[in-house]
């Protein structure tokens, strides 16, 4: 079933299609923009988790530009970048609902919350390109679960952007935490709220192309 436990903020999807992170208009956009191409060039091996190299692996795939945050309306092999992805092209055709089991073709991003049922990685890409963190696992492990969805409640309750949600599609018994090119991952029976709360006070908000933060 798609039950959400809570979620937060509005904002994880709309009617009209939100502009990409290539979309230039007034100056402090632009500014934004370029701050947000900054961001995702910095392969700092001192940051947490391991730099994801966007623009190598989709720049100039979508208009030329070095556009590695493109709407798209089909599927996306993202296995090239290592799953769970950390970026690229993406959903964004219309408000996804509260129940990803029910959410209609090509939406995103999703609500910010917490979820047992997945979404589509397409969907959670956008919220990405929002701003947001995404925490992703893979275990049947029902301590990990509650331990996960506790660290997010609390996250959520302090306004974070924030998806949690199951990702049968990376490797079983795995948890990992990305925003906007940067991916930590580790064995579910290794799991460190710490960790994942260093990578939260580290990255969040670095990436806003759209000012989200």
């Amino acid at each position: 079933m798609g039950v959400v436990l809570v979620t937060a903020r509005g904002g994880g999807g709309s009617d009209e299609e939100s502009p990409t992170a290539t979309v230039a208009a007034t100056a402090t956009e632009e500014s934004s923009l370029d701050a947000a191409r900054r961001v995702e060039a910095d392969n700092d091996p001192s940051l947490p988790g391991d730099y994801i190299d966007l623009p190598a692996i989709y720049g100039g795939q979508y208009g030329g530009e070095p556009n590695t945050a493109a709407h798209v309306q089909a599927a996306i092999d993202y296995a090239v970048q290592g799953l769970p992805p950390a970026g690229g092209p993406h959903w964004g055709s219309g408000a996804c609902g509260d129940d990803p089991s029910e959410a209609p073709p090509l939406c995103g991003p999703a609500p910010w919350g917490v979820y047992r049922a997945p979404w589509r990685a397409e969907t959670l890409v956008h919220n990405m390109e929002h701003a947001g963190v995404v925490i992703w696992y893979n275990t049947s492990d029902p301590g990990v679960i509650d331990e996960l969805e506790n660290f997010a409640l609390a996250q959520l309750n302090d306004d974070t952007l924030l998806v949690l949600a199951p990702y049968p599609d990376m490797d079983e018994e795995t948890v990992a935490i990305t925003v906007w090119s940067r991916r930590d991952m580790f064995p579910a029976n290794e799991l460190d709220t710490a960790r994942l709360q260093e990578f939260i006070d580290v990255l969040y908000c670095r990436f806003d192309p759209e000012g989200f933060c």
